[in-house]
C-alpha cells in the first residue's frame, strides 16, 4: 500500500496483508493501526483503528482513584475532562471509571455509617454527609454521561467495534442505575432528585407508599415527547416498610450503540416483503424500583411508556423492546418478551410491558433513493392518463349495459356491477392520492370497492357454472341474490374489520390498510378465497367443454359412415 495520510496520521508504505502501526494523533496516547489488504494492495476501507487511542488525563484520574480521594471529587474532574475532544479509549475508560467510582463511593459511605457510640448530632451529621456525597457524585456522573452522548463524541464511539460499543453502552446503563439507587438509599427523607441535561434526564425518588398515591410519571417536563408511567397500584405492591425507591432515566443517542443484530422482532407483512435494516428509533428509557429487584421486575399492572421517534420517515413495523443483558459479560440483545404495542403514528409509539428495565422502540428502516422532479412529474402524468382512460372505458361499459335493453340479463347484470365497482374504486383511489384529510374513510371505501369487485368476479364464476349445469335457463331472475351477495358480503367484512380495529384504516403514507399488522388479511383472505373458487369454476367449465366435445366426436363419425 502506498503512503498516505488518514485521521491526522502519516502512514508509511506497508506490505499487503500486514498492519502498519503509528503513534496516536497529537494530543492523545496509545498506538493506532491501519491494515493493508491483500491481494489488492489497498488500505482498509473503514480507515485506521484508533480504538486504543486515549487522552493523557486518564492516567491522572487513575492515580486519583488509587489515592482514595473522594469519589464525588474524582467524578467532578471526569465530567470536566469529558467536555473536551474524546477518543475511543476515553469512552471505554470513562465508563469503566464510573463503575469503579460507584464502588469507591460505596466504600467511602460505609466509613460514614453512624456507630453505636456516636451521639445523635454526630450520627445526623454523618447521614447528611452521606446524602451530600451521593448528590454531588450523581450530578457529576450525569454530566459525564451527557458528555459521552454528545453528537461530537460520535466519531469516538465509531472507532470502537460493534461489540465494544455494546459493552460500553451496557456498562453505562448498568452503572447509572446502580448510582441512582445509591443516592435513593441515602436520601434522609422522602424526596425526588432530578438531574436534567441535553442527553440524559435522571429522576431518583424515595416515596412513602402509605395513604393515597398517584400514578408516577417521568419526566415531569412533557416537552421532550417521551414519557413513562408507573401506576399507584404498582408502587404500593412493591413498597417495603411503607416506602419505595424508584429510578427513572431517559437517554438520547444511546440506542445507536446497542446492537440490533440479535434483536427478536415481530415482523409485519410490510417488513417481510422489503429489504430493511433494524434501528433503535427512540430514546432509551429506564424504569427501576428497589435496587436488588431492579433488573426485570415483573408487575401486576403493566408499565406504559410513550417514546418519540428519532426518524419519522421511511420507518415502519414498530416493536416495543427492552435491552436484556447479563451483568457478568455486559452483553445483551433487544427482546420483545412481555411487551406489546398499544398505539403508534408517524412521530410517537405507545407501549405497555409487564416488567421494568431499559425500554426502546425498534423499527424496520428502508433507505429510499429520492427521484428527481422530472421523474416524479412523468410518473404523475402516467398515473393521471391511466386512471382517466380507465374511467372513460368503464363509463362506456356501464352506459352500454344500462341502456341497451337487448343486453339485460343476469350475466350482464354481473358485468355491469363489476364495472361499477371498478369505476368507484378508481375514483376513490384518485381522490385518496390528493386528499389526505379523510384518509381512513377513503381507505375503508377502497377496501369495500376492491372486495366488491372481487365478489362480482366470483359471481361471474357462479353464473358460468350455473349456465353449464342448467339445461334450460331459469325463468326466475337471480339478480336480487347477486346484489345481496355482491355488495352485502364486502359491507359485512368492512364493518367487522372497522369494529375490530378502525385505527388500521389509513396510514401516514397511503390511504390503505396497515401492512405492519395482520389487518391486511381482511382483504388478502377474501380475495385469495375468491381467486381459488374461480379457478375451481374454470376447471369445471373446461372439464364440461372437453367432455361435451368427446361425446360429439363419435356421433360425427357414425354420420360419416352412414353417408
Amino acid at each position: 500500500c502506498d503512503p498516505m495520510e488518514a485521521r491526522d496520521i502519516m502512514w508509511s508504505r506497508t506490505r499487503q496483508g500486514q498492519g502498519a502501526k503509528q503513534p496516536c494523533p497529537m494530543g492523545s496516547i496509545g498506538v493506532a493501526t491501519f491494515r493493508c489488504l491483500a491481494p489488492d494492495g489497498i488500505w482498509e476501507p473503514q480507515g485506521p483503528d484508533l480504538s486504543n487511542c486515549s487522552s493523557p488525563w486518564i492516567n491522572h484520574i487513575t492515580q486519583k482513584m488509587k489515592s482514595g480521594e473522594m469519589a464525588a471529587n474524582i467524578a467532578r474532574e471526569l465530567a470536566e475532562h469529558t467536555k473536551n475532544h474524546l477518543y475511543a479509549g476515553d469512552i471505554t475508560y470513562s465508563v469503566s471509571a464510573m463503575v469503579q467510582l460507584v464502588n469507591l463511593l460505596d466504600v467511602q459511605l460505609r466509613n460514614l455509617t453512624p456507630g453505636g457510640k456516636d451521639s445523635a448530632a454526630r450520627s445526623l451529621n454523618k447521614l447528611q454527609k452521606r446524602e451530600r456525597s451521593c448528590r454531588a457524585y450523581v450530578q457529576a456522573m450525569v454530566e459525564t454521561v451527557n458528555n459521552l452522548l454528545q453528537p461530537q463524541a460520535l466519531n469516538a464511539w465509531r472507532d470502537l467495534n460493534a461489540s465494544e460499543q455494546q459493552r460500553a453502552a451496557t456498562k453505562l446503563l448498568d452503572t447509572v442505575e446502580d448510582s441512582a439507587f445509591v443516592l435513593a438509599d441515602n436520601l434522609l427523607k422522602t424526596d425526588i432528585v432530578r438531574e436534567n441535561t441535553d442527553n440524559i434526564q435522571l429522576e431518583v425518588a424515595r416515596l412513602s407508599t402509605d395513604g393515597n398515591l398517584e400514578d408516577l410519571k417521568f419526566p415531569q417536563n412533557m416537552g421532550h415527547g417521551s414519557t413513562i408511567q408507573l401506576s399507584a397500584n404498582t408502587l404500593k405492591q412493591n413498597g417495603r416498610n411503607g416506602e419505595i425507591r424508584v429510578a427513572f432515566v431517559l437517554y438520547n443517542n444511546l440506542g445507536t450503540y446497542l446492537s440490533t443484530e440479535n434483536a427478536s422482532m415481530k415482523l409485519g407483512t410490510e417488513a417481510m416483503s422489503t429489504n430493511h435494516s433494524v434501528i433503535v428509533n427512540s430514546p432509551v428509557i429506564t424504569a427501576a424500583i428497589n435496587k436488588e429487584f431492579s433488573n426485570k421486575v415483573y408487575l401486576a399492572d403493566p408499565v406504559v411508556f410513550t417514546v418519540k421517534h428519532i426518524k419519522s420517515e421511511e420507518n415502519f413495523n414498530p416493536n416495543c423492546s427492552f435491552w436484556s443483558y447479563t451483568k457478568r459479560t455486559m452483553t445483551g440483545y433487544w427482546s420483545t418478551q412481555g411487551c406489546r404495542l398499544l398505539t403508534t403514528n408517524k412521530t410517537h409509539t405507545t407501549c405497555s410491558c409487564n416488567h421494568l428495565t431499559n425500554f426502546a422502540v425498534l423499527m424496520a428502516h428502508v433507505e429510499v433513493k429520492h427521484t428527481d422532479a422530472v421523474h416524479d412529474l412523468l410518473l404523475d402524468f402516467i398515473t393521471w392518463v391511466g386512471i382517466l382512460l380507465s374511467l372513460v372505458c368503464l363509463l362506456i361499459c356501464i352506459f352500454t349495459f344500462c341502456f341497451f335493453r337487448g343486453l339485460q340479463s343476469d350475466r350482464n347484470t354481473i358485468h355491469k356491477n363489476l364495472c361499477i365497482s371498478l369505476f368507484h374504486n378508481t375514483n376513490t383511489l384518485l381522490f385518496s392520492i390528493y386528499l389526505q384529510i379523510a384518509c381512513a374513510v377513503f381507505a375503508a371505501l377502497l377496501h369495500f370497492f376492491f372486495l366488491a369487485a372481487f365478489t362480482w368476479m366470483f359471481l361471474e364464476g357462479v353464473q358460468l357454472y350455473i349456465m353449464l349445469v342448467e339445461v334450460f335457463e331459469s325463468e326466475h331472475s337471480r339478480r336480487k341474490y347477486f346484489y345481496l351477495v355482491g355488495y352485502g358480503m364486502p359491507a359485512l367484512i368492512v364493518a367487522v374489520s372497522a369494529a375490530v380495529d378502525y385505527r388500521s384504516y389509513g396510514t401516514d403514507k397511503v390511504c390503505w390498510l396497515r401492512l405492519d399488522t395482520y389487518f391486511i388479511w381482511s382483504f388478502i383472505g377474501p380475495a385469495t378465497l375468491i381467486i381459488m373458487l374461480n379457478v375451481i369454476f374454470l376447471g369445471i367449465a373446461l372439464y364440461k367443454m372437453f367432455h361435451h366435445t368427446a361425446i360429439l366426436k363419435p356421433e360425427s363419425g357414425c354420420l360419416d359412415n352412414i353417408k
